[in-house]
């Protein structure tokens, strides 16, 4: 008994969070180089390219990415719609957020979901919320409400074939 009377502690079971059969090292490269995934993935590179898409693929179809997203999504809102924020913080234009809630509403209604998702979507909605030099954050990087609709059709068309047409397949 090498612990006499406490249990032996259980280690980190990596299956649960998906990363079984994944290298530290393409987790470290995942990681930091997240932004730049997800820059490929919104824009439809192929998620079995490479081991580093393949987990950000991965990442952004989980629950709990989706969910960080979303919560990202209405924070972002809810900055808007207070009165002048005291940080140097770099935070979402206000006014332009603000036109935009309906659709970021919508947008937050579909990341939480349970139906499937077009990993491009969900990686141009990481985008959204990420990327400091986007539509969300500089009024010279585009239309918000334009990317907001991309994601949202990008996240609604999934690339899987809808059950009918498996079952005329088979």
């Amino acid at each position: 008994m090498p612990y006499g009377v406490f249990p032996v502690p259980k280690g980190r079971d990596s299956r649960k969070s998906g990363t079984a059969g994944t290298s530290l090292a393409v987790r470290i490269r995942t990681r930091l180089g997240r932004a730049e995934l997800d820059k490929a993935l919104a824009a439809g590179a192929d998620p079995g390219g490479n081991a580093e898409l393949g987990l950000r693929a991965k990442q952004l179809s989980s629950p709990a990415e989706r969910a960080r997203i979303a919560n990202g999504l209405v924070e972002a809102l809810g900055d808007a719609r207070r009165k002048e924020p005291t940080t140097l913080r770099l935070r979402p234009q206000r006014a332009v957020v603000r036109d935009a809630a309906d659709d970021i509403l919508a947008l937050v209604l579909r990341l939480r979901d349970d139906r499937p998702v077009g990993i491009a979507g969900v990686a141009a909605a990481a985008r959204l919320l990420d990327d400091r030099s986007g539509p969300m954050y500089r009024d010279d990087a585009g239309d918000l409400q334009d990317a907001i609709l991309s994601a949202r059709s990008e996240m609604d068309a999934t690339r899987e074939p809808a059950g009918e047409f498996v079952a005329q397949a088979a």
